[in-house]
């Protein structure tokens, strides 16, 4: 598998580069370039040879879209893409694989995630990815089913999304972000530390911490955006959510040196997705509002004032007095927002797809 992940990304590298320097993003033109010489040069099946090809076409085609001016490449231990006639899932958990040489019989190392998932007849299988890592293979295989059909909301579930407080709903409930603060901030000082000693012992260090942080962050996203979605699907409410595309940029000049990284460390993109994509299977409409001054803006009277938010936490109106917490109050201002959109305005996540990673 080794030598069959060495050959297939030395393919696709081939194929990006020839479609980078032709100006082809199309995989069919691709393909009646480089299909011979990926087979003779690099000793690939037709379809793996194909699956490389399709590899490069939309890492060229993603390099356009991000204004890229560098043609993308392909470590030799990246992953390996499979479609249908290239792999197969077995009885007893086994799974086939081609590769250069004959197809091979691994076993898959289901947790009870992903027996669940693998065995529920109403998720068509797709294509998968074999990713090395740390020694170990791991089968990314995708699955895909219809979402249903959301349900009519009898009113919305109003969440404020940040960084002291991750997110608070229009009920008053809130998701403190000091626990995940304080562990980046230990784990920062613990690499400041361990990169600063430059042994090998520290090395290795590193490198058993690597994504530990990410992995905790994911984690309570995964947690918020179950107990979100929950709620709202049992209170039977649509969830109104921020569109904070881009808002690291439109609020660049907002932070002081000293806050940049907790502002690049917020993880609220992973959060909205992990939200949208729970909504989505749960049948819960999701709908976005525009965020501007719904910290400033009285939820009572719609005075809106800078000085109203007089503390990060406190809100306090200087038209008709209303005080509440600020993050409540922001979050009752976006359920309002959504009710006033035209025809609840329109769900800015759906996943009808998942992941599912078995170790191999």
């Amino acid at each position: 598998m080794r030598a069959t992940a060495v050959a297939f990304n030395a393919a696709a590298t081939y194929c990006a580069s020839v479609a980078w320097e032709m100006g082809i993003t199309n995989k069919n033109k691709l393909h009646h370039v480089v299909y011979g010489p990926t087979r003779s040069e690099y000793g690939l099946g037709a379809q793996l040879a194909c699956c490389a090809r399709d590899k490069a076409a939309e890492a060229v085609r993603a390099a356009h879209a991000n204004g890229s001016d560098t043609c993308p490449t392909f470590r030799p231990e990246s992953s390996i893409r499979y479609d249908a006639r290239t792999y197969r899932l077995m009885s007893m958990d086994r799974v086939s694989l081609n590769t250069i040489h004959r197809r091979v019989m691994g076993q898959l190392v289901l947790g009870e995630y992903q027996r669940r998932h693998l065995y529920d007849t109403t998720w068509k299988i797709g294509g998968a990815e074999l990713v090395q890592r740390d020694g170990q293979f791991f089968l990314h295989i995708t699955q895909t089913k219809l979402n249903p059909t959301p349900d009519e909301p009898t009113g919305f579930l109003g969440v404020d999304l940040g960084i002291v407080n991750l997110a608070t709903d229009s009920d008053g409930e809130t998701f403190s972000g000091e626990q995940v603060k304080q562990v980046r901030e230990r784990r920062f000082r613990q690499r400041q530390r361990l990169q600063q000693a430059t042994t090998r012992r520290a090395r290795w260090r590193l490198r058993q911490l690597a994504k530990k942080e990410s992995r905790f962050q994911k984690d309570v996203n995964h947690q918020i955006s179950k107990q979100l979605v929950r709620k709202a699907k049992t209170e039977r409410k649509a969830l109104a959510l921020e569109e904070l595309t881009h808002i690291r940029t439109r609020t660049d000049n907002g932070w002081r040196r000293s806050q940049r990284r907790l502002r690049t460390s917020w993880a609220f993109r992973q959060l909205r997705t992990f939200i949208g994509d729970k909504a989505a299977q749960a049948g819960v409409l999701v709908v976005a509002v525009d965020p501007r001054n719904t910290s400033r803006t009285c939820a009572v009277c719609g005075y809106c004032d800078k000085q109203n938010r007089k503390t990060q936490s406190h809100f306090c109106c200087r038209s008709c007095g209303y005080t509440a917490a600020a993050d409540t109050n922001a979050a009752v201002n976006i359920a309002f927002r959504a009710v006033r959109q035209p025809a609840y305005g329109a769900a800015p996540f759906s996943s009808g797809g998942a992941s599912t990673s078995c170790l191999l």
